[in-house]
């Protein structure tokens, strides 16, 4: 099972002085018992250990995605947003 590293935290601006404790190994006041912390190697609650199927849907969802981006025919579709959070992410197709 993969465990997540405790450097993964929200980087929501609101909540940016948290992540940066979290990722200095400072667990802020009301930090869930249930998630992730030094000396806790936990998945959160709602999350799954990454897979062989998990792995496969993610590529099936890349392909997806690829296609959409390509086929002009989509005209409503958000091409600049999603462009924008791929990069964000980091995530390549």
């Amino acid at each position: 099972m993969l465990l997540l590293s405790i450097q993964l935290a929200c980087e929501h601006d609101d909540v940016r002085e948290q992540a940066a404790e979290i990722r200095g190994r400072l667990i802020p006041n009301g930090y869930p018992k249930e998630w992730p912390a030094p000396g806790r190697p936990c998945l959160p609650p709602g999350t799954a250990p990454f897979t062989a199927g998990v792995e496969k849907a993610i590529k099936k969802r890349k392909d997806e995605l690829r296609h959409m981006l390509a086929d002009k025919s989509l005209a409503n579709f958000p091409r600049e947003k999603v462009l924008e959070v791929l990069k964000f992410w980091e995530i390549e197709l």
